[in-house]
């Protein structure tokens, strides 16, 4: 299987329906084997009723965590590359294909991470407060481990799964974030960032972040990496543009191509997924590869 789309999920039977079925919808846009794995953390709604409805594969993870989820989602998935986002709804997954092509496709890069600080975010998608918490510890981040990403914590990112295989245990909350992205640096692994817009989460949910207690957990794996010391061969970072994912289409073997779909973000517009509605189409000479990584991007 070429891709499992992983979402942890705690009490989001509001919003769970509505990422499987985008996310399925970009898996057979791309014509890809894939599935939707959802991960239910204890949820004491009916958010796994919901995802099984919605043609999710469904685990179960008693142990309440962030990281206890992704850890047993990561080991039951099937595809070759995960991507893993949230099932609040608050990311784009109608069009994955900068998480996905330059592991699968370019294989320039073993894990790409959304970068939230490079575009203007949604006045309502994060508060001020997690915004420069966010920022600060991201920042401490870089300085005490060397690992090179701006936006640590974002939760949309992407792995080929054999290299998360093998991550040590002890992050079971919001600080496995943290520590997925300093083992990938401690192993040489290459990382890209790509900016993406957050999107404001629905009305009345119940976030599921501690911002003051989760906030000491990744300090303290900060801190725990750190005494791991930097890499010998630092990794390396790179930046997908913005303006070049908007502007170019990245070479795919011709039996991959297909016919791009317009697909707005967003379930009050997803029908249009379905309804055929003409967008761009891949170029007839699609420019070759360089380092930085030309990728197609919604309009």
């Amino acid at each position: 299987m070429e891709v499992t789309i992983l979402l942890p999920c705690r009490n989001e039977a509001t919003t769970v329906a509505i990422c499987i079925a985008l996310a399925l919808a970009w898996i057979n846009l791309r014509n890809l084997t894939g599935e939707v794995l959802v991960v239910d953390n204890a949820s004491s709604d009916s958010s796994a009723a919901q995802a099984l409805t919605a043609g999710a594969r469904v685990i179960d993870e008693p142990r309440v965590g962030y990281g206890n989820a992704l850890r047993t989602g990561i080991q039951s998935a099937h595809g070759r590359i995960v991507i893993i986002a949230d099932a609040d709804n608050t990311y784009d997954l109608t069009n994955l294909d900068a998480f996905y092509d330059p592991i699968a496709t370019a294989q320039t890069h073993d894990i790409v991470i959304g970068d939230r600080f490079a575009l203007p975010p949604s006045r309502t998608a994060m508060s001020r407060y997690n915004r420069v918490g966010n920022w600060l510890l991201s920042t401490l981040t870089r300085a005490a481990t060397g690992t090179p990403a701006r936006d640590i914590h974002c939760g949309l990112r992407s792995f080929t799964r054999t290299t998360m295989t093998d991550l040590p245990t002890w992050s079971t909350g919001m600080e496995f974030a943290t520590h997925m992205l300093t083992h990938a640096h401690h192993q040489h692994l290459r990382i890209a960032q790509t900016p993406i817009t957050l999107q404001p989460p629905a009305a009345g949910r119940r976030s599921n972040l501690h911002p003051l207690r989760d906030g000491l957990r990744h300090l303290a794996a900060i801190t725990r990496e750190s005494l791991c010391g930097r890499a010998p061969h630092q990794s390396t970072s790179t930046d997908l543009k913005h303006s070049e994912i908007r502007r170019m289409t990245l070479r795919i073997p011709p039996a991959n191509r297909h016919k791009n779909k317009q697909v707005p973000f967003g379930i009050n517009r997803f029908p249009a997924l379905l309804s055929g509605q003409p967008k761009l189409e891949l170029n007839e000479e699609p420019p070759m590869l360089t380092e930085k990584i030309p990728l197609r991007a919604s309009e």
